[in-house]
């Protein structure tokens, strides 16, 4: 747990560092996914780096730069060809003594199907092609196509107006204009938290809309709820809420859809980060908090939650499991994460979770190298052993045996005096299933050799 502290005293000293490079050629990247059509999302994709970083040529009295940039954008679960964007954004100015804290701000948008995918971002001064900077990010595009009621992604923003219909305005939508913030920074320079939101499908004549500040902590900070009425297939939810009296740190906005009762039914959530020199950091406070919510999960949504604990199901006992099935709402999902993990952790005395650390290492070199075309490497055979039981101390591969289908021995030597599995590749697709072992508890099947006969 000292690592949460740790991290959120690291924010402050990156966030006062960089506030001294303005002319550093700083990206930021945010993304949000709103409905559409029948089997496609609405994702728009936010961004803004400092005018300082340009290099800018005078010409009639103006000042004139660019930046070109560059977005890949690669769905994770299918192998297909990405999605590719080149565009030029101008720049024009009237001086350029001050810009320190001036902010180019933009969006884009993509139509995509629904799945997880990985956008990566290049952004170059035109005139210094050397001064550039990119991101990835991953994000999940969600369906919108059930019949309940649902949130959209939510989108964060550093100003909401009533606003014209203009088909030039690229931050106009829905009778508004939101000004988006991709750095996800509040605080001292931006006091007000503001967001947008798309509720579908409300399903009560009355019903409430409850915005809720988390912090890293798991501590309500502000609560604010708001009464509505009508059925609606779509409407647009904002509101702006006072941050001025919070710490510098992680926080989650927490948006819900629930009944007059105050039963909350539905809900969307989105990590930001705040920065107030001038407010104390809540460290007693924090420390006593018993439902603390690790850094790890403040900024998944709900979906990433559920798959979340959906490779860690491995190693969570039938009471757990249970546990998890009743669970609505990715608050509600969060705490019981972070307990999960904390019950797990070998010394609680360290800066570190070992459990969770050596569990994430597993999941990454099972997705590295058991994935195949229609599975994850996690969701595997090979990968659910890895992810149990670690590394084997032994394997054995047979791939082009001419009497036998390609198969795996792996050996564990330290457990239950040594143990053996036997993967075997029934189709020739690299897609090894458990065929027999002799652990216990586990499938056995000593004639396995029948079964691995000549293709």
């Amino acid at each position: 747990m000292k690592t949460l502290l740790f991290c959120l005293l690291a924010f402050a000293s990156v966030l006062h560092a960089t506030a001294q490079e303005a002319d550093r050629f700083r990206l930021n990247l945010d993304i949000a996914s709103f409905r559409f059509g029948k089997d496609t999302s609405f994702v728009e994709m936010y961004y803004s780096f400092p005018r300082a970083a340009l290099l800018y040529t005078q010409e009639n009295g103006l000042f004139y730069g660019s930046t070109i940039m560059h977005a890949v954008v690669r769905k994770q679960d299918k192998d297909i060809d990405p999605y590719l964007r080149t565009w030029r954004v101008p720049v024009h100015l009237s001086d350029t003594t001050d810009l320190s804290q001036e902010t180019l701000i933009g969006r884009i948008h993509f139509v995509l199907e629904p799945g997880r995918y990985k956008f990566a971002v290049i952004a170059r001064d035109e005139a210094r092609p050397e001064k550039y900077d990119s991101l990835e990010i991953n994000h999940e595009v969600r369906a919108f196509t059930q019949r309940g009621v649902q949130f959209s992604d939510i989108q964060l923003a550093s100003s909401i107006e009533r606003a014209e219909a203009d088909p030039n305005n690229i931050f106009y939508k829905n009778t508004l204009e939101v000004i988006p913030n991709p750095t996800l920074l509040y605080g001292k320079q931006l006091p007000n938290l503001i967001y947008y939101a798309e509720l579908y499908n409300a399903e009560d004549q009355h019903f409430i809309v409850n915005s809720e500040v988390v912090s890293s902590f798991g501590k309500t900070m502000i609560s604010d709820e708001q009464a509505r009425s009508g059925k609606h297939p779509s409407r647009v939810e904002t509101a702006s809420l006072n941050i001025e009296s919070l710490s510098t740190g992680v926080y989650t906005l927490i948006v819900s859809y629930g009944d007059t009762t105050g039963q909350m039914k539905v809900s969307q959530s989105k990590a930001f980060y705040v920065y107030n020199p001038d407010v104390p950091l809540d460290t007693v406070s924090a420390m006593a908090v018993a439902d603390l919510i690790a850094m790890e999960f403040a900024a998944m949504g709900e979906a990433e939650l559920d798959e979340h604990f959906a490779q860690a199901a491995y190693i969570a006992t039938n009471n757990e499991r249970g546990i998890w099935r009743s669970l609505s709402g990715s608050e509600s999902k969060k705490k019981f994460l972070t307990k999960f993990w904390r019950d797990r952790d070998p010394d609680d005395s360290t800066p570190i979770n070992e459990a969770y650390n050596e569990y994430m290492h597993r999941l990454v070199v099972c997705n590295e190298q058991f994935r195949t075309p229609y599975r994850k490497g996690w969701r595997s055979d090979r990968g659910r052993v890895y992810m149990l039981y670690g590394p084997p101390d032994y394997i054995e591969r047979k791939t082009s045996e001419s009497d036998m289908k390609p198969h795996e021995i792996w050996r564990y030597d330290y457990i239950e005096g040594g143990v053996d599995f036997i993967f075997l590749d029934r189709g020739g697709f690299n897609d090894y299933e458990l065929v027999h072992s002799t652990k216990r508890n586990e499938i056995a099947n000593p004639n396995w050799e029948r079964t691995a006969g000549t293709r």
